[in-house]
């Protein structure tokens, strides 16, 4: 642009004899002077205009762009010699309107509409909205466009809307988890209200009694895990929660749950297998024995819970610096999509599998918790209809490293 300009400023100063020039030169100078200025503040004004502006021709050759455009493109003045609109757009454009859209400006419309531009050379995407207009350009007719980049823009209201989406998703899963836990409470408080009345009946037998007693028990045992896992959900908000490491014999810990684990295996006709390829004295570590038995719990519970049929088998093996830990069951399995929500808090895979199965939906979130504070981490494999793995990490850590 400013190349053009010197060139028609030296055609003035060369018009006409040398008594012309020697009787106006001041003059003329001057007015040079002053059109040099004007000139200047039309560049400055005109990179100094935040959105990106962009002059060319019906046919896309590029003659002049702003500072704006320069940096969002990535183009220079030599670039204007090369290119045309079509090797800054997006090939996800429908780049065969381009023609039509400047027929339609040249014949005195100004449309505004979304486009997609392209940085030159590093064809990184820019989302904008264009305005086209004419102006006249040293006497020819040509196209501005006026971009606007609101590639931020589209992308924090995205964020906006993944936000609403899953402050939504939230309230709907705290409503459900808050369904399920009222459901959770009232069934065992319901058999202890109600068994505890029997007792009280003078007629009932004495194997009626050891009945009712029994599932007084059971309902107990199922109300106190409920809350205790409300309870630890609060501690570990409130970072309260605390790792005490001893020596741990896991090859004991396993055995504990099998025994715990296997006259319910029985009841449902379920195969229960461990697995524990280290002798006793192999097996201790310096953990958190508690922790380490919530998490396989809580991934023994829901094993049992979704397996209608078949095995569930659990135990760990000797991977590195690690005890890897798994619950294998033949059950109804995760979709892919939801390996990564189910470790959220009240979350399970589906709302209907939650009102087929129950639970409260902490478990998971949980054990994930106190595999971290352990220094490990948890995972799963899965497919609907080939049951689920679980896996979680502890790091071995003999008890003369407790200092």
């Amino acid at each position: 642009m400013e190349e053009d300009w010197r060139n028609k400023r030296n055609q003035i100063i060369g018009l006409g004899d040398n008594s012309y020039k020697k009787s106006y030169y001041p003059q003329l100078q001057e007015k040079i002077a002053e059109i040099e200025r004007s000139y200047s503040n039309l560049i400055s004004l005109f990179n100094s205009i935040n959105d990106a502006v962009i002059i060319h021709d019906e046919y896309g050759k590029l003659y002049q762009v702003n500072k704006k455009a320069k940096e969002l493109y990535n183009i220079d003045d030599a670039d204007l010699e090369n290119i045309t609109l079509y090797d800054i757009s997006s090939s996800r454009n429908n780049l065969d309107v381009i023609p039509e859209l400047c027929k339609t400006v040249m014949d005195g419309e100004t449309p505004v509409f979304d486009w997609i531009l392209l940085k030159y050379r590093t064809k990184l995407e820019s989302y904008v909205q264009v305005s086209l207009n004419t102006v006249m350009w040293y006497g020819e007719k040509r196209i501005v466009a006026v971009v606007r980049d609101f590639t931020e823009r589209m992308k924090f209201e995205m964020e906006i809307v993944a936000a609403k989406e899953k402050a939504e998703e939230g309230d709907r899963l705290k409503t459900a988890f808050l369904h399920n836990l009222s459901h959770e409470i009232r069934t065992p408080l319901n058999a202890i209200c109600g068994f505890a009345d029997f007792l009280s009946e003078p007629s009932i037998t004495e194997s009626e009694r050891k009945k009712y007693i029994s599932i007084i028990q059971k309902s107990s045992t199922q109300l106190l895990s409920i809350i205790t896992d409300i309870l630890t959900i609060s501690f570990l908000d409130t970072m309260q929660e605390r790792v005490n490491n001893e020596k741990v014999c896991i090859n004991e810990v396993i055995r504990e749950l099998y025994t715990i684990f296997s006259s319910r295996a029985s009841n449902l006709g379920l195969i229960l297998h461990t697995k524990t390829p280290l002798e006793d004295e192999q097996s201790e570590i310096f953990t958190d024995r508690t922790k380490v038995t919530q998490i396989l719990t809580n991934l023994l519970t829901n094993a049992f819970r979704f397996t209608p049929e078949g095995y569930i088998e659990f135990g760990y093996s000797l991977k590195e610096n690690n005890l890897e830990f798994f619950v294998k069951d033949s059950g109804i399995g995760i979709k892919p999509e939801f390996h990564q929500r189910i470790f959220e808090r009240f979350t399970q895979a589906e709302i209907s599998i939650s009102e087929k199965y129950g639970g409260t939906g902490l478990g998971l979130a949980i054990s994930k918790s106190f595999t971290t504070m352990l220094g490990g981490k948890i995972w799963l494999e899965s497919e609907p209809g080939k049951g689920s793995v679980f896996y979680f990490t502890i790091p071995i850590k003999l008890p003369s490293e407790k200092i």
